[in-house]
């Protein structure tokens, strides 16, 4: 291929659903399910992946509308899945009575198409209907009113075809409405800029303006808080990834303004505003930290007042992952040393109290929310890398807490611990990293090894129950490895910002010294440690990939970020330029193009076997950066390298659990033959 044409090649791949582009990546695809979708090991892996996610006795979680309890539920017999209802006493047997609601495989028959069910809002206070997302496989819905008693779609009711606009319900006949209608009404991000009040039977369009933001922000919205005695309605202005602002909406049409810093967050908790810091906020002479949970009488403040009560302060072991409401009590979930605890509030006789502490030993998360705001009655979960998910509900008024349900075991994990390590980073940083592997591991340095990774946007990777990988991975002599590198929020905003932009490559040394860790422990060798990571995620296996080859055996990418010189160009990249930089401003395209995979491979290096997979319908991160990362390294000559790109997937996983079991058995078959060679 001339250079040329090799140009016209990356063009093409640029453009999602390009002729020529569909036909490059059918030849790719079929390469690497030839190579790797065969024989025993792929079957067994695939059959057992698909058991844990069809098995019948998996919890099916269930939201709470008073004495309803709906769940999504997807198995062999419904690939694209049934949106289903029971009550409270049913749900609690061993074999729940569901009255299907609505039902994916059937409406795609109907209508000759190929719908996912993307969630549903039903109406406060009767919830008599809802506001259907239906996706074909991205972020962008089509949004369709729906009969709950009748359980069919409302004729003439609410619509809006397929966009990122979205509602929220104010009355049965009003909707809060960022709309998507292209072109004006877009930032320059791809979300809705406008936020308008739209009553039934007239056109979205036409509905009146109540605000619009630049277009250089990242997006516009607006939602009601139902919560009897405390209704309100809300404004809010991304101004980017993490600067914000909050408007309350009063009845006249004005926009009060909640005057937190940008990069706090508002949330309210019947008269209480609640404010997250990310940074450190100062006023008069006190100083509340980074990472803090502030509480104020919303009119106090609205009038000027500012004596808050901090209801959580971070130390160097803990932070804030959330918090949710009951009725009275505040729920607010934590993260210490990198494991999930929650503590629950209240407030009485004149001031916060401190009601519980809940917490788990052995790397076991817990985590608890509110089952709805008009009583005191909540979940809790709990979860670690070998315990399946347990479901308990609490009453706080009866002061009762009973086991409701849990997931069946998918592998026997009696012979496996989980130990957390530390790696010291190259600027002395210690580093976390949590290692899953048999209780008896011997040293010897030759265990197949899987190392995964984020490092971005503030998330953090807590323990999660491995499910099938217990019986695909560790059951065959593998260790599995995760890193909570800076850039996500194991240690909260400060933990974060160690990563952000110009300072990015410190996740990639934390990552790599993870790595070196597990070496040097003897854990393992580089000939049999693998890494994997996703999204943002696939930007830091891309850069192990051309900064630190030597440390692998092989690499997962997957729905990456890789060509950081055009990311910002399409569909949502715009957003994230407050996690990357602008690669538009030349001072910040020096540190950019220092962790730009795309821009870095060399035809003169050698590199680990790489797997890249992607979605055809990613409208957040556009398959073309996987693409033409692969297509690029072919044509410099790099022999193994390979493209897994799932026709109807998004972002996400494909729609269909068939689906997510190949491809899910597709990276182990490639995990096992690059790292043990056969």
């Amino acid at each position: 291929m001339t250079p040329e044409q090799h140009q016209d090649l990356l063009n093409a791949l640029e453009q999602p659903l390009n002729d020529q582009a569909l036909s490059w990546v059918a030849t790719q695809n079929s390469l690497t399910t030839a190579q790797f979708a065969q024989g025993s090991r792929f079957q067994q892996a695939q059959q057992a992946t698909l058991h844990w996610l069809n098995d019948k006795s998996n919890i099916p979680w269930v939201t709470h509308y008073r004495e309803s309890l709906y769940n999504f539920w997807q198995d062999e017999e419904h690939p694209r899945g049934i949106w289903r209802r029971t009550n409270a006493v049913s749900y609690q047997s061993a074999e729940p009575e569901w009255e299907t609601v609505l039902d994916l495989d059937q409406l795609n028959q109907q209508e000759n198409s190929h719908w996912s069910f993307h969630g549903a809002q039903p109406l406060y206070p009767d919830y008599a209907r809802a506001l259907i997302y239906l996706s074909s496989g991205g972020d962008a819905c089509e949004i369709r009113e729906f009969d709950l008693v009748s359980k069919t779609f409302i004729n003439d009711g609410f619509f809006l075809p397929v966009s990122k606009s979205r509602v929220s319900w104010v009355d049965e006949n009003t909707l809060l409405l960022s709309l998507d209608a292209g072109g004006e009404t877009l930032t320059s991000s791809g979300y809705p800029r406008c936020v308008r009040r739209w009553q039934r039977g007239t056109s979205p369009e036409s509905a009146p303006l109540i605000y619009a933001g630049e277009v250089n922000d990242l997006s516009v919205s607006a939602w009601r808080i139902h919560t009897p005695g405390y209704e309100k309605e809300l404004v809010y202005r991304g101004i980017d990834f993490y600067r914000h602002q909050t408007w309350l909406l009063k009845d006249q049409g004005q926009l009060e303004h909640i005057a937190i810093p940008d990069d706090a967050t508002a949330g309210f908790f019947k008269e209480w505003l609640l404010v997250t810091l990310t940074s450190r906020w100062q006023i008069a002479d006190e100083v509340y930290p980074a990472g803090a949970l502030l509480a104020i009488n919303l009119d106090d403040f609205q009038q000027g007042k500012r004596h808050f009560t901090p209801l959580f302060t971070p130390d160097a072991h803990t932070t804030l992952n959330s918090y949710s409401a009951t009725r009275d009590y505040l729920l607010i979930d934590k993260i210490r040393d990198v494991v999930e605890t929650v503590s629950v509030l209240t407030w009485a006789e004149g001031e916060w109290q401190t009601v519980e502490e809940i917490s788990l030993n052995d790397a076991t998360n817990v985590f608890a929310h509110a089952l709805d705001n008009e009583s005191n009655r909540y979940a809790l979960i709990s979860h670690g890398f070998l315990q399946p998910r347990r479901l308990s509900w609490g009453d706080f008024d009866r002061q009762t807490r009973v086991e409701v349900k849990q997931d069946p075991a998918s592998f026997d994990a009696t012979n496996f611990a989980v130990t957390q390590h530390f790696a010291l980073s190259l600027d002395g940083t210690p580093v976390p990293y949590f290692q899953v592997s048999a209780k008896n591991l011997t040293l010897s340095g030759d265990h197949p090894t899987l190392l995964n990774g984020y490092g971005g946007f503030e998330v953090s990777l807590t323990p999660s129950y491995l499910g099938a990988k217990g019986a695909t991975w560790l059951q065959k002599g593998g260790v599995y490895v995760v890193a909570n590198i800076r850039g996500g929020g194991e240690y909260g905003p400060q933990w974060h910002q160690a990563a952000l932009k110009e300072h990015r490559h410190r996740a990639y040394e934390d990552f790599a010294a993870v790595a070196a860790d597990l070496v040097a422990r003897n854990v393992t060798c580089p000939a049999r440690l693998a890494a994997r990571g996703g999204s943002n995620g696939g930007l830091l296996i891309g850069n192990m990939l051309t900064d630190y080859p030597a440390y692998f055996g092989a690499l997962v990418c997957e729905v990456p970020l890789l060509d950081m010189a055009n990311y910002h160009r399409w569909l949502a990249g715009a957003s994230w330029i407050a996690e990357y930089g602008d690669p538009d401003k030349p001072e910040e395209w020096q540190w950019l193009k220092n962790y730009s995979p795309f821009d870095k491979v060399q035809a003169d290096k050698t590199y680990p076997p790489t797997l890249f997979t992607t979605g055809t319908r990613d409208d957040r991160v556009s398959p073309a950066h996987a693409r033409k990362m692969v297509a690029r390294m072919q044509q410099q000559g790099h022999q193994q390298v390979w493209l897994y790109e799932e026709t109807e997937a998004g972002h996400g996983n494909a729609p269909e659990k068939g689906q997510i079991a190949f491809k899910m058995a597709l990276v182990e078959e490639f995990l096992w033959q690059m790292l043990m060679g056969n």
